[in-house]
């Protein structure tokens, strides 16, 4: 007999927006542990993009499981293959509910997460994104003494940026949030989708619901995020050398694409009438002003360590040389280099 439903339970409905594509090793766990959240989610949609292994009969066992418990389940198989990206903005698309969580098939939710991130949205209206970390599992489950952010060599003055406001000086120059931590409130898919190309789904929606002030992280883990075969965290420990190869800025079709991507948050950042450089900087040359500035400023804290530096900054350097290379040209080397040096005299204004 199922469980009597929380009498604690949000007001707010709870999706979940789960993606699926030959997942069938791992995605029981997945399916157990949302099921098992105490308040229930109220729906899961589930986008499958042409699986040929199990599946698609674990997803159809799974649905008189959640039904018996008044959860609304939709699978919808697409008939070719979409891609992570078009998959979730689907998915999410279908949801009915107010708070959308982003799902993986292969991770495993904590107990009390959904409560946690309801309580969060319940307390804050203005709140558009909640991501957190997450422990890092190995393929059958077990820990691996590690936490996503911790991998990633994310500083805490990067975290706080985020909470300030100023999630756009952080997101800039790297994306440490993962879909796979994130649940948004259903009013951010109007502005936020499609998602331009070049772009994932969890790095746009991180930044539309940034401009608007509505990012928020939790320092706990919320979810196992399985390594295995190709969803290895490892880009970290990268060198130099090794980033510029994987941002593959000889490659001409990678630099249009890059290009794309880059024009895409430029005109969105007009759109909303967000000023990020001198008035005499635009486009992509205001891009590279601006990432130089502010991770120079990032660079004078008190609190940021000469080997902290010492890491990101290849980072810095590689992330220009993509905006340079992708049309900002030598114009865009001028323009870092006084946005860095703005950055290294002036203050961070208030």
């Amino acid at each position: 007999m199922p469980d009597a439903p929380s009498r604690s339970a949000p007001a707010e409905r709870i999706g979940v927006a789960l993606c699926t594509y030959n997942g069938a090793r791992y995605l029981q766990a997945q399916l157990d542990s949302i099921l098992s959240q105490d308040p229930r989610v109220h729906e899961v949609v589930i986008g499958d993009d042409g699986s040929s292994d199990q599946t698609l009969e674990l997803l159809q066992a799974f649905v008189p499981r959640a039904q018996a418990l008044g959860v609304r389940v939709e699978i919808v198989q697409h008939t070719r293959n979409l891609g992570y990206v078009r998959n979730f903005s689907d998915a999410l698309q279908r949801c009915q509910a107010d708070i959308l969580f982003l799902c993986d098939q292969d991770d495993v939710w904590h107990a009390g997460r959904v409560r946690t991130y309801a309580q969060r949205f319940s307390a804050d209206p203005g709140l558009l994104l909640l991501h957190s970390d997450a422990r890092l599992v190995d393929a059958e489950g077990a820990p691996l003494g590690q936490q996503l952010l911790e991998v990633l060599v994310v500083h805490p003055a990067e975290v706080e940026l985020e909470r300030s406001g100023q999630a756009i000086d952080a997101i800039l120059l790297r994306n440490f949030i993962t879909g796979a931590t994130c649940a948004v409130r259903r009013t951010l898919l109007t502005s936020a989708l499609p998602v331009p190309p070049g772009w994932s789904h969890d790095e746009w929606l991180a930044v539309n619901a940034s401009l608007r002030g509505g990012l928020d992280m939790l320092a706990e883990p919320t979810i196992d995020y399985r390594q295995h075969g190709n969803n290895q965290i490892g880009a970290s420990r990268r060198g130099f050398l090794q980033r510029l190869r994987h941002l593959d800025l000889f490659d001409a079709q990678a630099r249009q694409r890059t290009a794309g991507r880059l024009l895409a948050l430029a005109d969105l950042l007009r759109q909303r009438g967000v000023v990020v450089a001198p008035e005499h900087y635009q486009g992509l040359h205001a891009l590279a002003w601006r990432m130089a500035w502010s991770r120079l400023q990032l660079y004078r804290r008190a609190d940021v360590s000469l080997r902290w530096i010492g890491h990101d900054a290849p980072r810095l350097i590689a992330r220009l040389a993509n905006v340079c290379l992708a049309g900002a040209g030598w114009k865009g080397v001028w323009a870092a280099l006084a946005g860095a040096g703005t950055g290294w005299r002036k203050p961070r204004a208030a």
